[in-house]
């Protein structure tokens, strides 16, 4: 995420609260270079952006920089049990957004071993991961369904709206290992034999339309237009015939700032 900020709304707090730890512990910046980057940031990608609205929320995420320090978690379990706990729902929408509470709730556990299986990330973000689109009057109820099935229960505080896992079960044996959290709902489709693939360039889960897709549609869409672009730089050095490889190896070379001419088969570095 701090790699790319080219983020949807309900991705914006998650950014800022990384980003403000990122800047604390690993560029070691101070309370005032903090705010000053989360502005910037802030500025250059919401035309909108009002300081003023959004100045206590910079304070408080730059107060709690220095509490928790970056960590780096390679994927997460998903044990049998758990595996076990979330099919006997028999309903598929359910079943996802199940499943990505239990996968956010192991990731907090790692974070903080303290967190006793809690979720406390708002629904707009829980949604989106488990790939459900929906009213948010249908959110609340659809949560409430999973506290009727005792998989889940709330904090007793009506101003907290944080959720705990009851189903979580680490003691069984692993049955499925998740270390790409962007699409929750997508992982748990492809573990059940529905036809998703992997992006070849940006490695997210996407729907397989035929099969010799390999990109997503914002990758297939980038690809794409690179492919034309480097189409033209050859027709500029009169490959009017190039190939599919041409344009990998024009695109190569001109990155790298190298001189580049046709030979019999391939395109070739001159001396």
């Amino acid at each position: 995420m701090l790699l790319n900020k080219n983020l949807k709304p309900s991705e914006t707090y998650t950014f800022l609260s990384m980003y403000a730890r990122y800047l604390y512990h690993e560029k070691t910046l101070r309370k005032k270079e903090i705010v000053k980057e989360l502005n910037a940031f802030m500025e250059e990608n919401y035309p909108r952006y009002n300081p003023v609205d959004w100045s206590a929320r910079l304070e408080k995420y730059t107060s709690k920089a220095g509490k928790y320090p970056l960590c780096k978690c390679e994927g997460i379990w998903i044990t049998e049990n758990e595996v076990g706990a979330i099919e006997e729902i028999h309903d598929k929408v359910l079943e996802r957004l199940a499943f990505t509470l239990l996968c956010l709730a192991k990731f907090r556990n790692f974070r903080n071993p303290d967190n006793h299986n809690w979720v406390n990330y708002g629904n707009g973000e829980i949604y989106s991961m488990a790939c459900i689109n929906t009213t948010a009057f249908e959110k609340d109820l659809k949560l409430n369904k999973l506290r009727e099935l005792g998989l889940v229960e709330y904090a007793k505080k009506v101003s907290n709206l944080n959720i705990q896992v009851l189903y979580l079960c680490n003691e069984s044996k692993h049955k499925l290992f998740i270390s790409d959290f962007r699409k929750l709902g997508y992982e748990w489709k492809l573990y059940k034999g529905e036809n998703y693939i992997r992006c070849a360039n940006c490695a997210i889960l996407a729907k397989r339309k035929n099969n010799n897709q390999r990109y997503c549609k914002d990758c297939s869409e980038k690809v794409r237009n690179e492919r034309q672009k480097a189409m033209m730089r050859g027709r500029r050095y009169g490959l009017t015939d190039c190939t599919e490889k041409d344009v990998r190896e024009i695109s190569r070379l001109q990155n790298a700032g190298k001189p580049y001419l046709r030979g019999f088969q391939d395109l070739q570095l001159t001396n």
